[in-house]
């Protein structure tokens, strides 16, 4: 491996954690189209030199960030870390702490506002069907229809 590739493979590593946090395997993966498996393996160990990746913070930075914007279960962001290449140990650590209640009831009601004009039996079904895909159990998904349905329709009853 030449001088040249490695500054090369390494400036493409930082561009591409610039943009936001990267797991190892994603800055591999996007290394690996371009330069030779050595390459790739000393860019990464730069990387970590230069305290640019880090799983750990990346795990809890993604859980952070999808908690924020579109919550989900914490199986559900299990299953999106292991894709992106996080340890079970890691994505267990970073999602011990979520409640899938709270997590539910937020990407319930944030669906809500937009359910609130459809007939009650539409509403159900459609919240019911957004909360499985976001990774929430029937069990629970049943208990957040059910409260919300009960704050809106018995509000809109008076």
């Amino acid at each position: 491996m030449s001088d040249q590739e490695h500054s090369e493979a390494t400036t493409v590593a930082r561009r591409f954690i610039a943009y936001r946090l990267r797991s190892e395997f994603e800055v591999t993966r996007k290394l690996s189209t371009k330069f030779e498996s050595h390459t790739v393996e000393a860019a990464v160990a730069q990387m970590y030199r230069e305290h640019l990746i880090d799983d750990m913070q990346f795990a809890k930075s993604f859980t952070d960030s999808r908690m924020a914007g579109r919550p989900k279960s914490a199986s559900a962001i299990r299953q999106e870390l292991k894709y992106k290449g996080i340890s079970k140990e890691i994505a267990d650590t970073v999602t011990a702490d979520l409640s899938d209640y709270d997590s539910a009831l937020s990407a319930g009601r944030k669906k809500a506002r937009s359910l609130r004009k459809n007939t009650e039996h539409e509403f159900s079904r459609k919240l019911s069907s957004h909360l499985a895909r976001r990774g929430f159990n029937y069990e629970l998904s049943r208990k957040i229809v059910e409260l919300l349905c009960r704050e809106i329709y018995s509000l809109d009853k008076r």
